[in-house]
């Protein structure tokens, strides 16, 4: 196999920027001595220089936030693949380990890759690697803040308001929240919403009301139980991080002998194919997946067209889907 730019950058322990310049032909800034080792290393070995416009688009998606919401995320890879093939480019899928996210680990084409949408990719230095190696690319469902990278995300604070003025108009105060564990923006942006709800709907504040946990249905069970163990007074709703989540949470509080809408009403997020079978069916945030992956198809597009003044960062509105998970509270 044909030696990355990654593997000669760590081989003369130089960044990845430094090789990519040194084998572009351009090697401005990089030092006479440098260039030459660059270039031996990439004789000795084969290394294939990347063709100036290939045909491939990786998708690369961290492989157990895949396989914890495969119903989510199969919604954008449905958009990305259409979208791809009206552009007559090939899909590339790659699933990844969060702890293994390396370049080398990879399989990508990199002789004729156009570009590379990368979903939930939370690793912040593979993706400015990535960055240094002059690849187009769009994040989904991810942004790096301080970086100037296209990204394509839910409009995650507008649609928990959305969720929250409904139970409000319900007659709902006392609202809990289960959290997503706040490490990545989509997670902190869901929390900062709740927060804003909390003063705009005069929910009560009360620690014991809001928990977090990882992503898993037991985990939303477990967070559940937390808040019905904790508080002596019992909230009227609960409104939780997605659905799978809230999936874990409904579990709870019928082995606690409550009913649901009619003891707690519950709200999801994300709307995936589950929220519709579960009993009650889920009221939750609907989030336009296929959409998502269609928006950054085109976003790459115009990177590759080397197209200016692209929006940088593009917010897809939700809409709150009604069913029979939430009520007019009683309490």
């Amino acid at each position: 196999m044909a030696i990355t730019m990654d593997e000669i950058a760590k081989k003369l322990n130089i960044s990845i920027a430094t090789v990519s310049r040194a084998l572009s032909g351009n090697g401005e800034g990089v030092a006479e001595d440098t260039k030459t080792a660059i270039h031996e290393i990439a004789e000795k070995y084969g290394y294939q220089k990347r063709k100036s416009i290939g045909k491939n688009v990786a998708f690369v998606i961290d492989k157990n936030l895949f396989n914890l919401s495969s119903q989510f995320y199969t919604g954008i890879i449905s958009g990305v693949e259409e979208e791809l093939i009206k552009y007559k480019y090939y899909f590339q899928f790659n699933s990844v380990e969060r702890e293994n996210f390396e370049l080398g680990r990879i399989n990508l084409n990199f002789s004729d890759l156009a570009g590379v949408i990368l979903v939930g990719a939370y690793n912040e230095g593979f993706v400015l690697k990535l960055r240094e190696l002059g690849l187009p690319m769009v994040l989904v469902d991810e942004y790096i803040p301080s970086e100037d990278i296209i990204s394509v995300m839910i409009d995650n604070t507008d649609g928990v308001l959305k969720a929250c003025k409904y139970l409000h108009g319900l007659k709902h105060e006392r609202v809990a929240y289960i959290s997503e564990e706040k490490n990545e923006a989509t997670a902190y942006e869901r929390y900062y919403g709740f927060k804003q709800a909390q003063e705009m709907f005069g929910f009560i504040k009360d620690d014991n009301l809001i928990t977090e946990c990882t992503g898993k249905i037991n985990d939303g069970f477990r967070a559940m139980e937390r808040i019905l163990n904790q508080n002596k007074v019992l909230p009227t709703a609960v409104l939780a991080y997605n659905d799978i989540i809230a999936i874990g949470a409904m579990d709870a509080i019928k082995q606690h002998g409550l009913a649901i809408p009619k003891d707690i009403s519950v709200v999801g997020f994300d709307d995936i194919r589950l929220a519709k079978e579960v009993v009650p069916a889920l009221t939750t945030v609907h989030v336009p997946k296929r959409l998502m992956g269609i928006i950054s198809v085109q976003r790459l597009i115009n990177v590759i067209q080397g197209k200016k003044d692209i929006i940088r960062k593009i917010l897809v509105p939700t809409e709150l889907k009604i069913r029979k998970s939430a009520a007019t509270a009683t309490g």
